[in-house]
């Protein structure tokens, strides 16, 4: 007799069951061709970002080549704008060294614009934009409008900030412009007693507080 009733039971799991996916089978196998479709959509996207970025790697190491060549200069800024422009980490990588083979060739005012560029970029991971701040400051220390440079150091010149050390050397030597030896000294002597300031900074920091004691 159990027996029995176990197959009415079973019978009626098995017509609730063919109802249920009657009913919402449809739904099912519509979100499971959305899922096999996403899934493959998704491969086939990580395939070919994962391609477009080897491509991208491959001819950003091929303008380095050709930036070590003083002969391949001019293809090699070719190269590296052409890379620059597709706004991606390769593109500011890019960017970077069209500025420093810009800067080395003396053409200081095209470098810095890149430079300048990177720093004012919306969604710039703030490193780089820091970074492309400090040499572009770097390179208009000695002839730059002073005002303009000191404002731009000194948000990176807070505790705090990883790049503090080099904004507050840089902005000692912009005192030093307006010959403001005290606020030099006072700046100096700061990054001098500074532990967590690079050893190099530190060194030239002692340096020109001898230097200013004259």
């Amino acid at each position: 007799m159990a027996d029995i009733f176990q197959e009415v039971d079973d019978d009626l799991k098995k017509d609730k069951a063919t109802a249920w996916w009657k009913r919402y089978g449809r739904y099912v196998i519509a979100v499971a061709v959305l899922l096999v479709a996403g899934t493959a959509g998704y491969q086939a996207w990580t395939a070919y970002d994962l391609n477009q970025r080897s491509e991208r790697s491959d001819a950003y190491a091929e303008a380095l080549a050709l930036a070590a060549e003083p002969s391949s200069e001019a293809e090699a800024l070719s190269n590296l704008s052409e890379i620059a422009s597709n706004g991606d980490t390769y593109g500011m990588l890019a960017s970077f060294e069209e500025a420093r083979l810009l800067a080395d060739a003396d053409r200081t005012d095209e470098a810095v614009a890149i430079w300048d560029r990177i720093a004012a970029e919306q969604g710039n991971d703030q490193a780089f934009g820091s970074v492309a701040t400090l040499l572009a400051v770097m390179h208009q220390v000695d002839d730059g409008d002073v005002a303009s440079l000191k404002a731009r150091l000194e948000p990176l010149a807070v505790t705090g900030s990883a790049f503090r050390p080099t904004a507050t050397e840089l902005l000692a030597t912009l005192a030093l412009r307006e010959n403001d030896k005290q606020t030099a000294r006072d700046l100096f002597t700061e990054l001098a007693d500074d532990l967590t300031a690079p050893a190099g900074i530190r060194a030239r920091a002692t340096q020109m507080i001898e230097a200013l004691k004259d």
